[in-house]
């Protein structure tokens, strides 16, 4: 298992409660079922929509790149990665 360095921002780190901390995990989606477990439904419901997709609102980062760009929720992480659950960003 690798030690992941999780950031949280806006409506998440109020549900999780802190903005970093490190969790131990082997991909994405292993580290987003340990969250699930330990914060619960509210943290699940406030990251996907019903289908199981990850709301427009929110991106999942793993050292600057989204998940999307990557391997999906089967990306690997490995010790030190920076994994970040945070709002989209829109503006003009």
């Amino acid at each position: 298992m690798s030690i992941i360095q999780v950031i949280t921002f806006a409506n998440i780190k109020k549900i999780i409660g802190k903005k970093q901390f490190t969790m131990e995990a082997e991909s994405v989606e292993d580290l987003l079922d340990k969250l699930f477990a330990e914060y619960g439904q509210e943290l699940r419901d406030e990251l996907f929509d019903e289908l199981g997709k990850i709301k427009s609102v929110y991106r999942i980062i793993v050292n600057g790149r989204n998940i999307n760009l990557l391997d999906g929720f089967q990306t690997k992480l490995k010790d030190e990665d920076m994994f970040v659950l945070m709002p989209a960003i829109a503006g003009g």
